[in-house]
């Protein structure tokens, strides 16, 4: 049991060391790239090519830019619920006087009842195959 215990901390010890991206080999062949060399290859260098001072003031920049735009975003979405807003209080005045055009006239249809006319009478959406008519159906011979 002792064995197995010191075995399995060794492993877990030794998966957690990273693997290192760095010491990978890319290769371009023609057009495309690849970790198998192929016949006219040439290596890639994949390092990093900035200082630590460079990286630190790009990864800053990186934040600043996220926040930004995390900034933009909640502006863009409070502008547009504000025009939702709008837009329903503009639509209400606008009902409230086809309201008053349409009381005069009881016996007409509501709105529900045409819409629901209008979509049974409405063709499919989708391509449906027909039949051919049956020309004894329409009492012509040929």
């Amino acid at each position: 049991m002792k064995n197995s215990l010191a075995f399995a901390t060794l492993f877990i010890a030794a998966c957690a060391i990273p693997t290192g991206a760095w010491s990978q080999k890319v290769y371009k062949c023609g057009s495309s790239y690849s970790q198998i060399p192929c016949a006219d290859a040439v290596t890639v260098d994949t390092g990093d090519a900035r200082s630590k001072a460079q990286k630190v003031e790009a990864d800053k920049q990186t934040k600043q830019d996220a926040k930004a735009a995390d900034a933009m975003e909640k502006a863009r979405l409070k502008e547009e619920a504000q025009a939702l807003a709008q837009n329903k209080i503009a639509g209400k005045t606008a009902d409230k006087t086809k309201g008053a055009k349409s009381s005069a006239k009881a016996d007409t249809k509501t709105e529900d009842e045409l819409k629901k006319k209008k979509a049974k009478s409405k063709e499919p959406e989708f391509f449906t195959a027909k039949s051919a008519p049956d020309p004894k159906a329409d009492g012509t011979k040929k």
